[in-house]
């Protein structure tokens, strides 16, 4: 019991010295920017992928009440406005190829952002001798899965949600405190849903070599840290005067701000799932098309520089460029030859 307690005090307490030795800060922070202008095309592709089965109008309702749920009305207001701004309503085949290209690489942007977070992380980084055209399709096309993968998670989420609430409605007559089972049952399934995610993020997007079950437990601690604190900051987001301080800005403020904390929480479930395998005894295994990058600080040595030459005097310096000069004028003088080692006889 004691052995468990400290190994994961140790391992909280590596998990939050890699996070912050990491930068991940910085990270979250470019991370906000790119999601800004990732969201609307995600959100499209998503509505996209949910409106198959449950039709646009339904798809596009359900995701806007996920959003002000999550968000507040006011900044789900405004991801719903740039979605209606950034959806492709050209007519005719090349404007329309052209629109659906800008979607895709607005869409995956992030994640090619959020790859390279996560590769700092784990202290690996693309191989320079493996970079190609293919190389960077490649990792755009995987961008895309992630992001084909959040519509089908969506999907997934809102059909379990209403069977959960039709099973519960149904049951609420005889079933003592549906209400309150109701609510558990459906934080749990949206636990599960985002720990799939999470993890789905964690084993494909860094360029390691990681199984399932190296990332499942990393993956539940940034679900759970993610639920929790989206309360949290849409209750601080809801009481705080942010939108009104920023004026016309103020919902994008709002974003910004939520999704900062969101990059925040991922990072550091990276930083766990790494620093839990670590401590296991698993080596860090890139792929074949990256390489292990060490981070590590210089520390500071004082290093005794050679003292620069005394100056001599200048009447001394003279004496010696005369001596010098004089040497050199009798070992080239022609009429001297060599001494012989023999005496004379």
């Amino acid at each position: 019991m004691v052995k468990s307690v400290k190994y994961w005090f140790n391992v909280i307490r590596d998990s939050i010295k890699l996070w912050l030795d990491r930068n991940a800060f910085s990270y979250a922070g470019s991370l906000a920017f790119y999601t800004l202008f990732s969201l609307a095309p995600t959100v499209i592709i998503a509505v996209t992928v949910v409106g198959l089965w449950l039709g646009e109008d339904a798809a596009r309702g359900e995701i806007v009440a996920r959003l002000q749920d999550t968000l507040g009305p006011a900044a789900a207001k405004a991801i719903e406005d740039a979605v209606a701004q950034s959806s492709i309503q050209a007519s005719g085949i090349l404007p329309t190829v052209a629109g659906f290209v800008t979607l895709l690489v607005g869409a995956t942007t992030v994640f090619g952002q959020m790859q390279f977070s996560l590769n700092t992380i784990w202290g690996v980084a693309p191989n320079p001798d493996r970079n190609s055209l293919w190389l960077f399709a490649k990792k755009r096309l995987l961008s895309l899965a992630v992001v084909l993968a959040i519509g089908f998670v969506l999907l997934v989420s809102l059909v379990l949600g209403v069977i959960v609430q039709a099973t519960f409605s149904y049951a609420g007559d005889w079933v003592p405190g549906s209400v309150m089972l109701l609510e558990l049952a459906q934080f749990a399934l949206s636990l599960a849903v985002v720990t799939l995610f999470f993890a789905a993020i964690f084993k494909v997007l860094p360029d390691v070599v990681l199984s399932y079950r190296d990332v499942f437990l990393g993956a539940l601690v940034t679900a759970v840290l993610f639920m929790l604190g989206r309360n949290a900051i849409a209750a601080y987001l809801a009481h705080t005067a942010t939108a009104s301080t920023y004026g016309a800005a103020g919902s994008v403020v709002l974003v910004l701000l939520w999704v900062y904390y969101s990059s925040l929480i991922l990072l550091y479930g990276a930083a766990f799932t790494r620093t839990h395998v670590v401590s296991k005894g698993r080596r860090v295994i890139p792929r074949n098309t990256a390489v292990l990058v060490r981070h590590e600080v210089l520390h500071k040595e004082t290093v005794e520089q050679e003292a620069p030459p005394t100056p001599m005097p200048m009447r001394k310096q003279e004496q010696e460029q005369e001596e010098t000069s004089h040497d050199q004028a009798h070992d080239s003088s022609p009429g001297e030859r060599p001494r012989s080692g023999r005496g004379l006889s």
